[in-house]
């Protein structure tokens, strides 16, 4: 038997894992005939009150506490698996946030693994040769000739995934190229453009030097991949493996791509828009130790990569790090932490988080600042009125002088969609989601009221809460702005990016193109304010800047300062900015505008430490269902007075923002300790609390 050792004895029992809302496992007998497959970290199938059900082996033992006759494991499913301890490091975060571990091992784990491997094609002759094949052919196979065009104009092998763009399967199309001697299966290497790395900055070549003894570190600068690439060789070639993280897919696939074409060994990508087959592919290839690089998002912290050398998150500040739809509710940041756990910790940005940049300050954290020229640019700050024009004049003038010049102009706006709200005439509130009670928002094409998360559709133009249909919309999303600008830019090549275009393959293709220079307007949500410098760029343009500084959040100011310096940051040297607001002297726009985060810090962590708000606290959210105004007053004094025997500040109870019959307590401790002790109390006294630790969102 695998796992926790061989036993001697024949009775063997399998702690199960499963996916619900309660914290520990339950006991399963294992029959002989399936004891050689048994290991901690295998799924299996067993039957649970009445209904089959897969779930994780979490420990093998001689004997169980339950009374009575057990349950038989049914199946051993197939890999991928948990190593041992990988699955301790999913425990230790269940249990850091308060959540069942079933719930998150089971999500995390792939069902399948893909034996599907990707190809790549190359010509089989020289071009002079197979050009004049190419006429003939479009007359009796167009699709053959499309894709024998499409490798006579590159410069060299395509992946079956590019080829396929927008064609469907090519799978018999390839292969009869293939047998009329067109076309042949490439073999190709990472690692071809090698000579163009880079030189290692100074910053590179001082963290190489650190990499075997640990530690961690915050990396404050805009140019930071090139540094990236060399401590990842320097980390592999000494026998370590690397984790790169990044806060949105889009992201990281751009920081795959740069890797792959500058790293000798392979390069991993993992994120959960992959299809499964592909994820389960990549979880067993870091079980086995074959994977020595991954990037990926959030997730990817839990993949089961032993021997890690380095750990990056990139873009820390980044509230996308944040796991906000389902449990647990873990940061990735503070994750990052426990999984370094011995490995090199590096944090990077261009405008750090409050919380990060303090604890740099304040020596527990190592702070690398590359003193570098600033880029000459020119911003202008447009206050706008409520009757301005989705599309400012300055803004229309400022396209047009861009486009003049050869450059590419960006629209970097707050919201996706076409408006960033609908509002109620009849009761005033915004409509929202009843599922899971986020802003419904108004999709023009199907006519209706949309979830953006969930993907639930309001049936009627009413409100759901009061039924009227006077219905208000309000703000501009990044649809109704790319229909602007079609109608004023027509001959433009206008590309939008945000969640909705970046469904298809297709259209990520397209934004990762427009980032590496194609296209004249780029329209896109804030995940564009993230990345390196975009050569082609010549302007900057936010829209929409005040509905991120009247958020309800304390970190409002920071999150705009964010943005935009994030935005100015894309320009080149030359490049124009355009930022259009109703509050011109907030501190946040006036030292974005300048690249000056001292001045915003200094201020900021002044009225943080005021107010007792992180860095200099540390924050849980407590949410409770109250159907009634009573209910919800006798929940809330319970639960106050079981929380005044803590060293914790308690507001509230309030009123949930989205959510009318719940109400929330927040609460506010000098030690992370303190608050997690006080939310595990009355998680207890009361099991059906939410209970949020380290909250993005108050």
């Amino acid at each position: 038997m695998k796992g926790d050792g061989s036993l001697t004895v024949k009775r063997v029992i399998a702690s199960v894992l499963l996916p619900l809302p309660i914290d520990k496992g339950f006991d399963f007998l294992v029959s002989d005939q399936l004891l050689p497959q048994v290991e901690v970290g295998r799924r299996v199938k067993v039957r649970f009150q009445g209904k089959e059900r897969s779930g994780i082996i979490a420990s093998l033992a001689a004997g169980s506490e339950h009374e009575g006759l057990l349950e038989p494991v049914l199946e051993v499913l197939a890999k991928p698996s948990f190593s041992a301890v990988a699955l301790a490091f999913c425990s230790r975060i269940a249990s850091d946030y308060l959540a069942p571990c079933g719930l998150l091992v089971n999500r995390l784990l792939p069902r399948r693994i893909s034996d599907k491997q990707e190809r790549s094609f190359t010509l089989a002759g020289e071009i002079s040769e197979l050009l004049p094949q190419l006429e003939p052919l479009s007359r009796r196979a167009p699709r053959q000739a499309a894709v024998l065009q499409q490798l006579l104009a590159a410069s060299g092998p395509c992946s079956e995934e590019n080829l396929r763009e927008g064609r469907g399967s090519i799978r018999a199309t390839l292969q009869r190229l293939v047998e009329k001697g067109l076309i042949k299966e490439a073999v190709v290497c990472s690692g071809v453009k090698r000579e163009e790395i880079a030189p290692p900055p100074p910053w590179a070549a001082k963290l190489v030097e650190s990499l075997p003894r640990g530690g961690r570190t915050l990396l404050f600068a805009q140019e930071r991949w090139d540094g990236y690439a060399h401590l990842i060789e320097a980390a592999i070639a000494s026998g370590k493996s690397a984790l790169l993280l990044a806060p949105e897919i889009l992201l990281a696939r751009q920081l795959h791509r740069y890797l792959q074409e500058r790293i000798e060994t392979g390069v991993a990508l993992y994120h959960s828009a992959l299809p499964e087959g592909e994820r389960g592919r990549v979880w067993e290839s870091a079980r086995r130790g074959e994977s020595r690089l991954i990037v990926g998002t959030r997730s990817a912290l839990f993949l089961p990569l032993d021997n890690l050398g380095l750990l990056i998150v990139d873009e820390e500040q980044d509230r996308s790090y944040k796991q906000d739809e389902m449990l647990p509710h873990y940061h990735a940041r503070t994750v990052a932490k426990t999984r370094a756990d011995g490995a090199f910790l590096l944090f990077g940005s261009a405008a750090p988080s409050l919380e990060t940049f303090f604890s740099a300050a304040s020596g527990r954290l190592s702070l690398i600042r590359p003193e570098v020229q600033p880029r000459k640019i020119t911003v202008q700050i447009v206050e706008t009125t409520k009757d301005k024009a989705v599309l400012s004049s300055e803004l229309c003038a400022a396209v047009e002088r861009t486009l003049d010049r050869g450059k590419q102009a960006l629209i970097a706006v707050n919201r996706r969609g076409y408006f960033q709200a609908v509002l109620c005439r009849g009761c005033g509130r915004p409509l929202r989601c009843p599922v899971c009670t986020v802003n419904l928002t108004y999709e023009v094409r199907a006519a209706q009221l949309l979830c953006r998360v969930c993907g639930t559709a309001q049936p009627r133009m009413v409100c759901p809460e009061c039924t009227s249909r006077a219905l208000r919309f309000v703000g501009v999303g990044s649809a109704r702005v790319e229909e602007e600008m079609r109608e004023r830019f027509p001959t433009a090549r206008i590309i939008r990016i945000d969640m909705d275009s970046l469904q298809t393959r297709a259209h990520r293709k397209a934004a990762e193109q427009a980032l590496a220079g194609e296209g004249d307007i780029l329209i896109a949500t804030p995940m564009i304010a993230k990345g390196p410098v975009l050569s082609r760029l010549g302007l900057v343009g936010a829209i929409g800047v005040d509905a991120l500084l009247a958020l309800p959040d304390f970190r409002a100011a920071e999150r705009t300062y964010q943005y935009l310096s994030g935005l100015l940051g894309r320009l080149p040297a030359g490049g124009e900015g355009l930022i259009e607001t109703s509050y011109p002297d907030n501190i946040a726009v006036q030292a974005a505008v300048c690249g000056d985060y001292n001045r915003f810090y200094e201020t900021e962590e002044a009225e943080r430490k005021a107010l007792f708000y992180p860095p200099f606290s540390h924050l849980a959210r407590l949410a409770f269902t109250a159907r009634t105004e009573r209910e919800r007053r006798d929940k809330g004094k319970r639960l106050i007075t079981l929380l005044q025997g803590y060293e914790v500040e308690i507001l509230g109870p309030a009123p949930h923002p989205t959510l009318h019959t719940c109400a929330f307590v927040l609460l506010k401790g000098g030690r992370r300790e303190t608050v997690h002790t006080a939310c595990a109390a009355a998680q207890q006294q009361f099991p059906q609390l939410k209970i949020d630790i380290d909250p993005e969102r108050i």
